[in-house]
């Protein structure tokens, strides 16, 4: 293998860290999401009034980011080619919307 072919081999393979390093940082990004929709749905159940509307618009906006971060973990996977995506909400289930 010539020394052209060994750095391309290199790139790839640093191209392919990236990817990986991509798709852990978004996995972990949805899961905090996820926990932080559990607490803010939490303080939905107990606010009254005025406060219950700001909550309620809190968590729909929250949910809004964890959606795009489900879809950001898809498209990662599949850079990576990992095309099925069956079992995604398995793990990364979003509470429901409100």
């Amino acid at each position: 293998m010539g020394r052209r072919e060994e750095r391309h081999q290199q790139i790839l393979r640093e191209l392919h860290e990236e990817r990986a390093a991509a798709l852990v940082r978004i996995s972990r990004r949805l899961e905090s999401l996820i926990e932080q929709l559990q607490s803010s749905r939490e303080r939905v159940a107990l606010a009254e009034g005025a406060d219950r509307i700001r909550e309620v618009a809190a968590y729909r906006e929250l949910r809004k980011r964890a959606e795009r971060y489900r879809w950001y973990l898809e498209v990662q996977r599949e850079a990576l080619g990992l095309r099925t995506h069956d079992r995604i909400d398995e793990f990364y289930a979003l509470p429901p919307a409100i």
